[in-house]
């Protein structure tokens, strides 16, 4: 059985029906999770780098300290247990060379954790709705991904419709990674790391349509696909 790690995102209500999602999705694609107690990062590091592959979910914002700036008043609170561990498991992670599937806040994770910036609020400058959770099950924007890239063979180059829940994005792109993915106005929405074979972060929230929708259930059986190698 193919095993991913994800870091533990709460037990309240709210985040119970969030993780079922990501439950779900990997369910479909053959592959089963482990939830990963954060309190000792060391420990979750060392537990996250036995499985398969490494999923950082979506959750709270970053705290701006770790890519160099002051909150803005339109950042939300930081959750500091989840920042304290995962950078500890991603490192971890990359130096088993197994597969890590980022969303939501797991891009702006792996983007920080390489170097790079985040918006912390891009509502004033967006075109597009980029927090709509009642339409959580359905595409709201575009995306267009390049071609030649590892997103492309997985889903296809050229535009995709996603939903959206988010309100920060990346901004200057960490070292290592390429932008892959962009939305129709101009934020990044998928980026990848070079030198690895299956490191990839999106925007969106495939975990909520993946249940009607075979393109995003293509992300997660592609990420399985390569767990189980």
């Amino acid at each position: 059985m193919i095993t991913i790690a994800v870091p533990q995102m709460g037990n309240d209500l709210f985040r119970k029906y969030m993780k079922g999602k990501y439950v779900s999705s990997l369910s479909r694609a053959g592959a089963v999770v482990r939830w990963i107690e954060l309190a000792d990062p060391t420990a979750a590091a060392k537990e996250a780098a036995s499985c398969d592959g490494l999923l950082l979910p979506g959750g709270a914002d970053i705290d701006p300290a770790r890519y160099g700036q002051t909150p803005q008043p339109e950042c939300g609170k930081p959750n500091a247990l989840r920042d304290a561990a995962e950078f500890v498991m991603l490192d971890a992670f990359y130096r088993t060379g197994k597969p890590v599937l980022g969303i939501c806040r797991g891009i702006q994770v792996m983007n920080v954790q390489a170097g790079g910036t985040l918006f912390q609020d891009i509502k004033g400058t967006a075109a597009c709705r980029h927090m709509d959770f009642r339409s959580r099950g359905r595409s709201i924007h575009r995306v267009s991904v390049t071609d030649g890239t590892l997103l492309s063979r997985i889903i296809g180059s050229g535009e995709h419709e996603v939903n959206s829940l988010h309100h920060q994005a990346a901004d200057r792109i960490g070292d290592g990674f390429t932008a892959v993915a962009v939305s129709e106005d101009g934020f990044v929405e998928a980026i990848e790391r070079r030198d690895h074979p299956f490191c990839l972060g999106v925007q969106w929230h495939p975990e909520h349509m993946s249940r009607k929708s075979q393109t995003q259930r293509k992300i997660f059986a592609a990420f399985a696909d390569a767990c189980s190698k």
